[in-house]
């Protein structure tokens, strides 16, 4: 089966820039001296040096500002080189169930844990469901995890979402936006597994549906 996945739109705002930036009058006197040093250093080696626009300046400014901050946020996310040593506590977040009460992924170390990042708009991830209800009628022992990392999925929403695909493990919401950041999640379905142990050994890189064969691969390994 291809490896699908969905990219996650932009939806969260860029945050709101300093107010402490020059006002425009500030700019405008800023430039001003900048132009008549330049004209003067023309002027002592002979040559002679063009008049710069201020308008010019001003907006050649404001678009290397917006492309710093559109790379910042929506550039490629930082992505580990290895999945070994990586812990539930080192990659602990809260995750809000379906019954409202608020629990830690570390709650479920001692058993081996598949980690599902999804949304409820999400095509492959309904694709990932099918896949995971496999695994749960192979490996009974196995904490299945659904995790919403939409803000507009709300409890009610989830649970007719979940009872409608058949999802009999946990499922919650990323409330926090904590798990989203730590797993570097951009694309989803995202997978991760944990061991028993506590120790994440696989995630699924690129993002996208992670079959059966290969979640059954990583279990038996571990």
């Amino acid at each position: 089966m291809a490896r699908r996945s969905i990219k996650i739109p932009p939806k969260d705002t860029v945050a709101e820039t300093s107010s402490n930036t020059e006002t425009y009058n500030d700019v405008l006197n800023s430039l001003d001296s900048i132009q008549t040093k330049r004209k003067e250093s023309a002027s002592s080696y002979g040559a002679s040096e063009p008049t710069v626009n201020r308008r010019t300046l001003i907006m050649a400014t404001g678009i290397i500002g917006i492309a710093a901050i559109l790379l910042l946020t929506f550039g490629s996310p930082l992505v580990p080189e290895s999945d070994e040593g990586m812990t539930l506590g080192s990659m602990d977040f809260e995750i809000e169930l379906l019954n409202s009460s608020k629990v830690l992924l570390s709650d479920y170390e001692g058993k081996p844990i598949l980690l599902d990042f999804f949304a409820t708009w999400c095509g492959p991830c309904k694709t990932q469901i099918t896949e995971l209800q496999k695994i749960q009628a192979k490996f009974p022992n196995v904490h299945i995890l659904s995790v919403s990392i939409e803000p507009d999925d709300t409890i009610g929403l989830l649970e007719t979402y979940s009872s409608d695909n058949d999802m009999d493990w946990f499922v919650g919401r990323d409330h926090t936006r904590r798990g989203k950041a730590k797993f570097y999640v951009s694309n989803i379905p995202t997978m991760a597994f944990f061991n028993s142990q506590g120790i994440r050994k696989y995630a699924n890189h690129p993002p996208g549906v992670t079959s059966e064969a290969t979640m059954s691969n990583w279990i038996i390994a571990d």
